[in-house]
C-alpha cells in the first residue's frame, strides 16, 4: 500500500510539472498566451531621417521616442539617437499602436508626433522628422514698469514674451526689473505680446506687435497694487490738538492724534487683518473698517517717528504704506 501511494504521488507530481511545461514553452508564431494574457512579438522596425526644415539638412544626435501599445494595450517605450546622417533604426519594436513620438536636437523645437499610425508585425515602418530650427533672436523689447498708485519704479517684477516665429511656433522668454524698474527682452522675427507676474500687483497684458529682425521696442507698463492703503490723516500739516492748522511740507503733530487709513482691494485674496505700527511697534489690529487708531502717547524726549501700515492677507502678499512725522509732546 505504501508503495502504491508513492506512485500515485509521483504520477500527480509529474502531470502538474507537464502542465507547467507547456504553459512556459513559446510556441512558433505570432504569440504565446501564458496566464491569460497575450504576449506578442517584438519583431518590426522602425527607421527613417531627422531633417532641419528649413535646409534639408540631416540633425545628428537627435533623441528620439516612439510610445506604443500592443494590441491588449500593454504599453512599450522605445528610444534612439540619430547618427551623422540624420538616420536612426530601432528594432525589435512590438506590434500595435503608435498612439505618440517625438524628438529632441538642440537648437530646434520640440517635434511631436500626434497622428496615431500601425505597427504591423514583422515589418518596417518609416518615419521621417523634419524639426524648425529656433530663429536668431535679433530683435529686442524694453521698457520701465511703475507703480500706478505711488508713480515708484518696481523692482524685480517679471516680464515674460510670448513670441510667434516665423513658422507659427510659439517661444517664451522673459526678464526681471532691475533697481530702476527697467527690463530688455530679446526675441526674433514674427509677433509678439508681453504680460507681467508679480505678487502684490494686477497682471497687466501688452497689445500684439509684429517685428522683423533687428528691430527695437519701447513698451512701459504702470501697475495697479493688488491692495492700495492710505494714510488719510495725518498729511502735510501742522496738527494741534488733533487739528489741522496750516499745510505744511511734511506732517508736525503737536498733543494727541487720530491716524485714520484707507483701503481699496484691486484684486486677489481679500485683507484679514490691518495693523499700524508706531516706529516698528505693534500699536493695534483691524479687523474692520474704520481704520482710525488714537495716538495719545506722550513724547517728551523723542520727535521723530515712522508710522507704518501692514494689510495683511492669508494667500497672498501682504501691503504696507510708511509715513514719517515729527510729533511733539
Amino acid at each position: 500500500m505504501g508503495r502504491l501511494n508513492l506512485k500515485r504521488k509521483g504520477v500527480i507530481f509529474a502531470i502538474i510539472i507537464l502542465i507547467i511545461s507547456i504553459d512556459v514553452i513559446q510556441l512558433p508564431g505570432k504569440s504565446v498566451v501564458k496566464n491569460n494574457i497575450h504576449k506578442y512579438s517584438e519583431n518590426s522596425t522602425i527607421c527613417g531621417f531627422t531633417t532641419d526644415f528649413e535646409t534639408g539638412e540631416p540633425i545628428e544626435e537627435a533623441d528620439i521616442c516612439f510610445f506604443i501599445n500592443d494590441p491588449q494595450g500593454h504599453h512599450y517605450d522605445y528610444e534612439t539617437w540619430s547618427d551623422e546622417n540624420g538616420y536612426y533604426i530601432i528594432e525589435n519594436v512590438v506590434e500595435g499602436l503608435c498612439h505618440e513620438y517625438g524628438v529632441w536636437a538642440d537648437g530646434y523645437h520640440f517635434y511631436w508626433g500626434i497622428k496615431e499610425f500601425d505597427i504591423p508585425e514583422n515589418e518596417t515602418v518609416w518615419v521621417n522628422m523634419s524639426m524648425y530650427p529656433f530663429q536668431p533672436e535679433t530683435s529686442k523689447v524694453c521698457g520701465y514698469i511703475y507703480d500706478d498708485y505711488t508713480g515708484e519704479p518696481i523692482v524685480n517684477i517679471s516680464v515674460a514674451i510670448h513670441w510667434f516665429d516665423i513658422h507659427h511656433i510659439i517661444n517664451y522668454n522673459g526678464s526681471l526689473t532691475d533697481e530702476n524698474g527697467f527690463y530688455a527682452i530679446n526675441f526674433g522675427a514674427g509677433r509678439f505680446d508681453l504680460y507681467t507676474i508679480t505678487e502684490g500687483y494686477v497682471d497687466q497684458g501688452s497689445n500684439m506687435y509684429y517685428s522683423g529682425d533687428y528691430e527695437l521696442f519701447w513698451i512701459n507698463f504702470s501697475l495697479m497694487p493688488e491692495v492700495i492703503i492710505g494714510i488719510l490723516r495725518p498729511d502735510k500739516g501742522l496738527y494741534i490738538n488733533n487739528e489741522k492748522i496750516l499745510p505744511f511740507f511734511y506732517p508736525i503733530i503737536i498733543g494727541p492724534i487720530d491716524i485714520e487709513i484707507s483701503l481699496v482691494l484691486n484684486g486677489g485674496n481679500p485683507v484679514d487683518n490691518v495693523e499700524i505700527l508706531i516706529d516698528n511697534i505693534s500699536k493695534y489690529n483691524f479687523t474692520s473698517e474704520p481704520y482710525t487708531y488714537h495716538w495719545d502717547e506722550k513724547t517728551p524726549f523723542r520727535f521723530r517717528y515712522k508710522i507704518e501700515v501692514i494689510a495683511h492677507r492669508e494667500w497672498d502678499t501682504d501691503a504696507s504704506r510708511t509715513l514719517k512725522v515729527w510729533k511733539f509732546f
